[in-house]
């Protein structure tokens, strides 16, 4: 801990320490830092104000720029201008568009400006802050740092070439290992009079106003003016002599390069001094110089070499320190960021607080969850192509307030490195109708642009909610539409994950919550004991605590306390210790006293009425890695996704197809329609897989309810949610109504009696006025029907759709290891799993290929054999009886196929 027991060190060494950490965290000293040595620079290489002055007018634009650092540059540039008007009349008048410029871009481009102001002046300062001028190569990399890789250019490069122009303008070489030819003065002669600086001496104090008076006098002379034409001609004719005669290109692409690599390489890896490795790209520049310079007859100064290095070496010292320069991903990140413009979107990979997901104390499952489906995939591009692994569509969090979802989402973003937004749901409302679907559908497609990115919804519950909860009125349910489709991937996936948190996750649609939208549902529950151990030591780390305090002891009587419980009492304990602080003039530990005196007082925020929605939430909706079957994505499903069933697949085209999308065709040859198909067989056979096929391959819209999941849930009214799924299918025509496990809404009514089966009846009778709606239905227990259901002019078709056999089978093991065919026979597997289902096989082969996901980590070689599968289809039964497949012979006795 920062401190221990009978440690009582003077509040006056913290004052200290306390304003040294304000120094490194306020932005603003380095603003101010910066904008006073670029004064300096500049009022130093003009020769007007007397040296001992320089430092205090310096001081002085940095006080302004401390405050607002575009008025604190324009203040230096005002400065310097009588200063260049005094030495070069003609000069100043160049300067007066320089200025000009500046008062437009010194708001928004400031930092820039003062870079370029040390860059090209620090070559011509007077002695001693001439001896400054070598560390030029500090400057322009820590520039390179702090605009990244691209913008780099923007400072390099007009830097170094006004540096070589005013060189051959003024015949002065420079001290800053900037170099033009050894016979400039045979090249650039003869030198313009008017352009000469420094032939004037400086002022004294007591003439320092007649001098200034004088200088803008001479400045707007007419003689003067008349001049700037042939001054401008001069340096147009030198910059063309520095490209075609001179060694400018070389010296240009050798500083460009080297400062691009410098600002791009701190991105590309992770080291403790990855900012020092990549400064070492410096030593490009005065290697190729090295190399080049005979040929082109200019000097080569050894010291360029020895300045290097140093500055490398400060960059290393300050890295040590632990300050930060290289900021290539803020850059990058803030680009993307404003492609999303008027929605105020954050990027969270910016936001303070924690760096990784190691910071946020406990949760050791939940970060293991999001490492594994999102980090892995995205960050360990072999493992994601060699068992094609990919992130998950959508992702939900959900939980009581304060368990750290939000805080989690910071962390993940800090490790993921990519662009992780937040989307404020309010920003996205809008008065005018359609305009908030409109503006749901834009963020999604800048997303895709920006691919791969997270899109971050916190309290997604806010647009959500179950759509019965709105008025017809409402926006938020068209907006969740809009959502839907967009998780659905209609319009493409570019690894566009999707993260929704939410403290109210029984009032959201369920429909926003199957699987290929958020495949996976994680519960942010309460810290258990160790979680509760590790945030106090999150907390406490930073502040002086006494040994006498109890992590054990502390996480044991806070059971129930959420994250943000626990940093309260970490903070009301400190104040505490503050309180006594004040009154001795000591630094007063952290002791166990205050900190129990704290939770005595401070209750939990998360009641047990609350808990208990939240474990029935989990029990109904959780999907975690762990969990014993894994839902297929709706998402993607095609025709050859299907294994066999042809002649199944030939009646859903028939049925569906032609009705749906060929109306005027039925019409004409007086054909009707089927209103409804009903699907039978054994579980894990394709039945719902099927139908998703149709629906993607015909874009029709897809509505699906579980029968069981409706008749199980208590606040919901069954046949009122029968009714409300047909006519959102009205509303969405060509549209599929999916009812899997249709036994739980239609069972036989002399065993249960019921609004449910009658409303069901009501609706399918009512398709027969309805255009572009089919029922599909689907059930594992066809014999619990009623028998009225299944008349024709309901149900007109009725499929059994049968266990694979063994070709399709063998499709099944071809798709599901497709990677791994080299060392599989798959007729041997297809023959040894008669009367296995596609469902078995497919969990067969995920658990082989887990199995090698598991050895790879662990760096164990493996591979799949025919061996392999063969000995985990050994530990495994059909999940298909005899029984099961009696009973279906016997439905179909009574009630055949209709095809």
């Amino acid at each position: 801990m920062a401190g221990v027991g009978g440690d009582i060190r003077g509040m006056g060494r913290q004052k200290m320490l306390a304003n040294i950490q304000m120094l490194r965290s306020d932005e603003s000293v380095g603003g101010a830092l910066l904008v006073a040595l670029g004064t300096i620079f500049l009022l130093s290489s003009f020769t007007f104000y007397p040296l001992y002055l320089v430092p205090l007018l310096a001081a002085l634009a940095g006080a302004v720029a401390y405050k607002q650092p575009a008025m604190g540059c324009i203040l230096g540039m005002l400065l310097a201008f009588p200063a260049i008007a005094y030495q070069a009349p003609v000069l100043a008048w160049v300067f007066l568009i320089v200025l000009a410029l500046t008062l437009f871009e010194a708001f928004e481009h400031w930092s820039t400006i003062s870079f370029l102001e040390i860059a090209i002046l620090a070559p011509f300062a007077v002695f001693p802050i001439s001896i400054l001028s070598g560390l030029l190569y500090l400057a322009l990399a820590v520039a390179a740092f702090r605009f990244g890789s691209k913008h780099s250019f923007a400072v390099s490069l007009p830097a170094i070439l006004i540096v070589l122009l005013l060189s051959t303008a003024w015949l002065q070489p420079t001290a800053s290992f900037i170099t033009i030819s050894k016979d400039y003065k045979s090249l650039y002669s003869p030198a313009m009079e008017e352009l000469q600086n420094k032939a004037k001496p400086e002022v004294g104090l007591a003439e320092l106003a007649p001098a200034f008076a004088g200088s803008i006098g001479e400045f707007f002379s007419f003689q003067n003016a008349m001049l700037l034409s042939p001054a401008l001609s001069k340096l147009v004719n030198n910059l063309f002599i520095l490209f075609a005669s001179d060694f400018a290109l070389v010296q240009l692409v050798a500083w460009a390069v080297a400062l691009f690599a410098c600002a791009m390489l701190p991105a590309q890896f992770e080291h403790k001094y990855k900012q020092s490795l990549s400064a070492l790209s410096l030593f490009i520049i005065p290697i190729i110089c090295f190399l080049a310079a005979p040929a082109f007859n200019n000097p080569f100064d050894p010291l360029s070499f020895v300045y290097c290095g140093l500055s490398v070496g400060v960059i290393a010292g300050m890295e040590h320190y632990g300050f930060s320069l290289s900021r290539e991903r803020i850059v990058k990140r803030h680009e993307k960021q404003k492609a999303f413009g008027k929605f105020g979107v954050q990027d969270l990979g910016d936001s303070d607080g924690v760096d990784s997901l190691d910071d946020v104390g406990g949760y050791e499952d939940v970060k293991m969850e999001l490492r594994e489906a999102i980090v892995a995939p995205l960050q360990r591009k072999e493992l994601a192509y060699t068992y094609g692994i990919k992130p998950p569509n959508g992702i939900l969090l959900f939980g009581p307030p304060g368990t750290g979802k939000t805080l989690l989402m910071k962390a993940l973003a800090k490790e993921l490195k990519i662009g992780f937004y937040y989307i404020k749901c309010s920003d996205l409302l809008s008065e005018w109708y359609g305009e908030s679907e409109k503006n749901v559908a834009e963020v999604f497609a800048i997303a895709r642009k920006n691919a791969p990115c997270v899109l971050f919804f916190d309290e997604i519950d806010s647009i959500g909610k179950k759509r019965d909860a709105y008025t017809s009125d409402d926006v938020a349910p068209r907006i969740m539409s809009v959502i839907l489709e967009e998780l659905d991937g209609f319009k493409g996936k570019q690894n566009v994950i999707t993260i929704g948190a939410t403290n109210m996750p029984d009032q959201l649609d369920p429909a926003l919550m199957r699987p290929g939208r958020m495949d996976k549902i994680i519960y942010m529950h309460l810290p258990d004991f160790e979680a509760r151990k590790a945030i106090f030591k999150v907390h406490l780390k930073k502040l002086p605590t006494d040994k006498d305090v109890d992590f054990d002891k502390l996480a044991s009587i806070t059971e129930r306390y959420t994250g943000a419980d626990i940093k309260n009492i970490c903070t009301e304990a400190s104040r505490l210790a503050a309180r006594e602080a004040i009154k001795s003039d000591v630094v007063v530990p952290l002791s166990m006293k205050h900190i129990t005196t704290v939770i005595k007082k401070l209750k939990p925020s998360v009641s047990l009425d609350a808990l208990e929605t939240y474990n029935k939430f989990r029990m109904d909706y959780e999907r975690r890695s762990d969990a014993e079957e894994k839902k297929p994505e709706a998402a993607g499903v095609r025709w050859e996704d299907v294994a066999g069933l042809e002649d199944v697949r030939t009646v859903l085209l028939e049925s569906i197809e032609i009705p749906l999308l060929h109306e005027d065709l039925m019409k004409e040859m007086d054909v009707k329609p089927s209103k409804g198909l009903l699907l039978f067989g054994p579980p894990g056979c394709g039945k719902t897989m099927i139908v998703k096929a149709a629906a993607n391959e015909l874009n029709a819209n897809f509505l699906t309810i579980s029968g069981s999941e409706l008749m199980g849930g208590r606040e919901r009214n069954p046949a009122g949610y029968v009714k409300e799924i047909f006519n959102r299918a009205r509303e969405s025509a060509p549209a599929l109504v999916f009812i899997d496990e249709i036994e739980a809404l239609a069972p036989n009514r002399d065993e249960y009696r019921g609004g449910i089966l009658t409303e069901l009846l009501q609706e399918l009778d009512g398709v027969k006025e309805l255009k572009n709606v089919m029922l599909v239905g689907a059930t594992n227990k066809p014999s619990a029907l009623d028998p009225a259901i299944l008349r024709p002019g309901r149900f007109d078709k009725i499929i059994y759709i049968p266990p694979p056999d063994a070709p399709a089978r063998a499709q099944i093991f071809t798709t599901s290891l497709a990677k791994f065919l080299k060392n599989i026979d798959v007729k041997k597997l297809a023959s040894v799993t008669d009367g296995y289902s596609g469902a078995d096989i497919s969990s067969i082969c995920q658990e082989v290929k887990m199995q090698l996901v598991r050895d790879r980590l662990k760096g164990k070689p493996g591979e799949v054999t025919s061996d392999a599968v063969m000995a985990v289809v050994g530990q495994r039964r059909p999940s298909i009886t005899q029984k099961d497949l009696r009973e279906y012979f016997s439905f179909m006795q009574e009630y055949g196929e209709r095809k």
